[in-house]
């Protein structure tokens, strides 16, 4: 039997999306249609929990799944997503594929991950699944990434780690937040981990609407302790 890698995931999921008329970039990020993405009020979404941990979401119809996990389990879902996808559907989005597009990795694999990414993600909501646009990209070169999804969208991004680095890293995200939001306007900002006073300061400089949630198992954690101490 045929082992199926990553490239033959990319050929399938291309040619899935160009039968559904699905369009790409001049750069090759396909383009994500206004109607699979999720369109409510932040009032809305109660929870956002990873793929993990989605059996401990009280509220699923409320509860926006997150992909932000190691690539080596990532790539398991990517395998998986047909048998995958009623369980998806349970939830009320599925934000954005996160395989890595780290700014020390050459640029053709930032833009192989990303691009396998979104169009994972674009899959899914074709086949009814509502997704949420993910935020992250990799070096300066991706940045023509943001140019496939529709302006004012709900964007969603993972900050597990980000809190670390030198001061050159935050600095280096610090310009690049700023782009990020130049060029997506995002109607509001679903953030799943820690985040920095500084990069919290700049996103209320410019008036934008955000909810943070901590990682799940963060949380579990503190409920625990509490319980402990109770």
């Amino acid at each position: 039997m045929r082992n199926y890698t990553l490239f033959d995931v990319f050929s399938w999921l291309c040619k899935e999306l160009l039968t559904a008329g699905i369009t790409f970039t001049e750069d090759g990020y396909p383009i994500f249609p206004e109607n699979i993405m999720l369109n409510c009020s932040l009032n809305s979404i109660e929870n956002m929990i990873d793929w993990k941990n989605r059996h401990q979401a009280e509220h699923p119809s409320s509860t926006i799944i997150v992909m932000y996990m190691d690539d080596e389990l990532l790539y398991r879902r990517l395998f998986r997503l047909k048998q995958d996808l009623p369980e998806y559907r349970r939830f009320l989005a599925v934000a954005g594929f996160d395989l890595s597009p780290r700014i020390d990795m050459q640029p053709e694999l930032q833009r192989f991950n990303i691009t396998l990414s979104m169009m994972a993600t674009i899959w899914l909501g074709l086949h009814g699944v509502r997704v949420v646009a993910n935020w992250r990209i990799g070096d300066r070169s991706t940045l023509p990434t943001l140019q496939a999804y529709p302006r004012n969208a709900i964007f969603a991004v993972g900050t597990l780690g980000c809190s670390h680095g030198t001061e050159r890293d935050k600095n280096y995200g610090e310009m690049m937040l700023r782009t990020k939001i130049l060029l997506t306007q995002p109607r509001f900002l679903l953030i799943y981990g820690p985040l920095l006073g500084r990069y919290r300061t700049l996103l209320d400089e410019f008036g934008i609407l955000y909810q943070q949630w901590r990682e799940y198992r963060h949380r579990s954690y503190a409920t625990a302790q509490i319980g402990k101490a109770a």
